[in-house]
């Protein structure tokens, strides 16, 4: 398989001292939001469970890995598991997706992921490989730092704006969430959304082809 892509790796954060139900939901919600993400945007994030509480997905185009970030984020938070979970993003070429998912897969993006992974301690969340530079790693440590202070029901709302593309305004959003338009809209602005737009236009219009 040719062109750069994006793996993402990652772990949930202390499951060791979760209940086995916490995980589970806390990774199925990944799971789920991997696949809402790839219907979205037409293509197979090829979700893949390891170690109990490891998973990895397949972003094709890496130009949506600040979408998908918040995403995953978004909706993991809003779900209120208790569990976050670390991500390392590699960018790069990938040389075989995997048999059926991505137990069996190869190429540098993986590698590149799973060893930004093993290099993550006090911070959440890291990126590395083609094309990429200080400031998109300044630019998601950052929002990694602006995520974790995020409510349940402001990341509920982050989520629906981002993931679900059925509800076409704040007015039917909130219809959804049995709240009033008012009431979803503070949520919005609570998230601080709005002002990672051209953070999120920067990563969508930004080469990951060429060579770190």
């Amino acid at each position: 398989m040719s062109g750069v892509q994006a793996v993402f790796t990652g772990d949930l954060i202390d499951s060791r001292d979760a209940s086995a139900e916490a995980v589970e939901r806390a990774m199925t919600n990944l799971k789920t939001t991997a696949q809402s993400i790839g219907k979205n945007h037409e293509f197979q994030p090829r979700f893949t469970r390891n170690r109990g509480d490891g998973w990895q997905m397949l972003l094709p185009d890496p130009t949506l890995v600040m979408l998908a970030y918040l995403g995953l984020a978004a909706a993991l938070r809003a779900a209120d598991t208790g569990l976050a979970t670390r991500i390392a993003i590699g960018i790069g070429p990938v040389d075989f997706p995997g048999t059926t998912d991505l137990s069996d897969a190869a190429g540098p993006a993986f590698v590149t992921s799973g060893d930004l992974l093993e290099t993550l301690d006090t911070e959440t969340t890291a990126i590395g490989g083609h094309g990429v530079t200080d400031w998109q790693r300044g630019v998601l440590q950052l929002t990694d730092w602006v995520v974790t202070g995020w409510t349940a029901q402001q990341a509920e709302a982050v989520a629906l704006i981002l993931l679900d593309p059925t509800h076409e305004t704040n007015a039917h959003r909130a219809k959804s969430l049995g709240i009033s338009r008012q009431a979803f809209e503070a949520r919005l602005k609570g998230s601080g959304l709005a002002a990672f737009s051209h953070a999120r236009r920067a990563f969508q219009t930004h080469d990951f082809g060429a060579q770190a």
